[in-house]
């Protein structure tokens, strides 16, 4: 078959690494893929020239559009210009599916009077004359499927469930050397038990919350760990906003807040993957995390109960519990059998129900439903 994605911008997102995982398991098993997007954005840091690179790499078609800027005049002409250009990019490629992962872009094909699916990636999307109802929905978690019905109106039977997919190279684990050369690397004590974040360092993903709950902890279990926050841009507002919450915790001596890079060798390393946030959709770092073995522990908001079978391969906390997390914490860094045990469970969970294959399986099944040609 021949696809075409349509996704608004190349950014560092979960959006972005998902339409790139998918692209991969697409070519593997020998479809075409066009990606019609608006480009990286603008001033773009940490890995969005390695993702558009990577893109590249795959041997797809790239078509770019350009995104609107500046006064609203000149906003409205280069809308519709636009607008031209992947009308007709997309006859040009002339797919047989059309798949808006931006679901602001489903206008496109609608447009041009075309069958298409539509990805709802964010439980916070909300109407908008932009958005329009796909031929068939893909929901990437339950949550996502009750937004299409209660917000846009879709019927159950147009609607199905994807879960997310990521690549078995995060199932590879570092050896024991390596682990500790990385460890020195980046000022890690070799003899401490790790705790992770991946993420934006932002409010919304719980920062503060883990930042707390490490403060809480008793002062012989704090003896025994060191946590690190891996994200963001150094010398950022929400950089400094991390780094001084931490200091003000007076846990600098125990947290090591590190920009954003390739998360993988991090979560080799990692005893405990923890993800705070206060809003979710079903997030690709817990996957890639209990892929490597974490322990994952994350806030029971949209997409944790779908991941994690708490007490079986994973815990779970009340959003914004700081006393449930800093419990959590207690009985794991207490329990090394156990959160050992629960690392295992995640990986085979990982391994059996979120890879790419998988995930491409079940979306060309979709495709076949919404099929142009």
């Amino acid at each position: 078959m021949k696809i075409a994605f349509l996704l608004s911008r190349i950014e560092q997102s979960g959006v972005t690494t998902h339409t790139l995982d998918l692209t991969k398991g697409l070519i593997d098993m020998g479809h075409e893929v066009c990606l019609v997007t608006g480009g990286k954005v603008p001033n773009a840091t940490g890995r969005v020239d390695d993702f558009y690179l990577e893109f590249k790499e795959l041997g797809i078609t790239i078509k770019e559009f350009k995104t609107p800027t500046g006064p609203v005049h000149i906003k409205v002409y280069q809308s519709l210009s636009s607008i031209l250009h992947m009308v007709r990019d997309l006859k040009n490629f002339d797919p047989d599916i059309i798949h808006c992962q931006s679901p602001y872009t489903s206008f496109v094909p609608w447009l041009m009077g075309k069958k298409f699916a539509t990805t709802i990636h964010n439980t916070k999307i909300k109407k908008n004359i932009k958005f329009k109802n796909p031929t068939h929905l893909i929901a990437i978690s339950q949550e996502s499927k009750e937004i299409g019905k209660e917000v846009f109106g879709i019927v159950e039977q147009n609607i199905t469930i994807v879960h997310h997919g990521v690549s078995d190279r995060f199932a590879k684990p570092l050896s024991k050397t390596e682990k500790e050369a990385f460890r020195l690397k980046h000022n890690i004590p070799l003899d401490k038990f790790i705790i992770g974040f991946v993420g934006r360092p932002t409010w919304e993903k719980g920062c503060d919350i883990l930042a707390d709950s490490i403060a809480k902890l008793d002062l012989g279990t704090q003896d025994k760990i060191h946590c690190i926050f891996l994200g963001g841009t150094e010398g950022s507002k929400d950089f400094l906003w991390l780094q001084n919450l931490i200091e003000q915790k007076d846990i600098s001596k125990i947290v090591s807040l590190i920009p954003f890079q390739d998360p993988k060798p991090f979560y080799d390393i990692f005893d405990i993957f923890v993800l705070p946030s206060r809003m979710e959709s079903f997030p690709l770092v817990t996957l890639e995390a209990m892929m490597a073995e974490c322990c994952p522990v994350r806030s029971n908001t949209e997409g944790s109960y779908e991941q994690i079978d708490h007490g079986t391969n994973g815990m779970l906390f009340e959003n914004e519990h700081v006393g449930q997390l800093t419990d959590t914490f207690q009985k794991l860094i207490n329990d090394p059998q156990l959160t050992q045990n629960l690392g295992k469970n995640a990986k085979q969970k990982a391994l059996n129900e979120f890879t790419i294959p998988n995930m491409t399986k079940k979306t060309l099944e979709v495709y076949d439903k919404v099929r142009i040609h």
